[in-house]
């Protein structure tokens, strides 16, 4: 097809994929060029592992080995292929880290959203069960980046019970974990208790692989369906083929 070819082709020209002009990219050292998409996603991993950053904005992983990639590659690749180049291009997000024990902070991490580098980072250590929700809870977080009039905090925890109070950060909370919860109001796992963003990130999270989950929880949770009707709504306002 012309259209891979040329966008392959133009990658090696504009973007050779040597570690020292990545780097000048998104400003992580030792990253190699693993498969680029059709959509335009670039897939990078690092088999020297590498520290960048510091303080608060410090992300580490250890190197990782290709054949690893490789058993877990379609379930990631096929997870973000359902985004058109076009939207990618909105939401700024252009480049994959895959990762082996990933740390943003010295904190262990699943995934991690940097929109201004264009790069989405991902724990390959992620349980296969998770690994479709942790990729789209972090395309989220591309999506909402420098939307905060459409995705309005102040209006989403209003969609709670007033007697609920969210954490200054995610890492202010000892909620962390991604297991379902189904005897919550309002909440879909504990760490969508965190903070407004991280709950709509998991709310989008199951928007995209767990419908079913969503249409049971709704007859039963007027606030899920709140926020299921929220997302659904400014979303739209970004991408008007929107469906979940």
């Amino acid at each position: 097809m012309k259209f891979i070819y040329y966008l392959i082709l133009s990658f090696f020209l504009i973007f050779p994929a040597n570690s020292d002009q990545l780097y000048e990219i998104i400003k992580i050292p030792n990253l190699k060029l693993y498969k680029i998409e059709d959509n335009g996603l670039r897939f990078l991993f690092s088999e020297k592992g590498f520290s960048a950053g510091v303080g608060i904005n410090n992300v580490s992983s250890s190197a990782i080995d290709e054949n690893k990639i490789k058993e877990n590659y379609n379930q990631i690749s096929e997870s973000l292929n359902v985004y058109e180049k076009d939207f990618l291009n909105k939401i700024r997000l252009k480049y994959v880290v895959i990762c082996e024990n990933l740390k943003i902070s010295e904190i262990p991490a699943l995934g991690y959203a940097n929109p201004k580098m264009k790069t989405l980072m991902f724990n390959i250590n992620t349980e296969n069960k998770y690994i479709d929700r942790v990729l789209h809870h972090e395309v989220f977080h591309f999506i909402h980046f420098d939307e905060e009039d459409i995705f309005d905090q102040v209006i989403w925890e209003q969609l709670n019970d007033l007697d609920f109070g969210y954490k200054e950060c995610s890492t202010c909370s000892n909620k962390v974990s991604l297991k379902y919860i189904d005897n919550n109001k309002g909440f879909l796992t504990d760490y969508s208790m965190s903070t407004p963003y991280e709950d709509m990130a998991e709310v989008y999270s199951f928007m995209k692989t767990n419908k079913k989950i969503l249409i049971e929880r709704s007859k039963k949770d007027e606030i899920i369906k709140k926020k299921i009707t929220f997302l659904e709504k400014q979303i739209s306002k970004l991408d008007i083929n929107f469906k979940y």
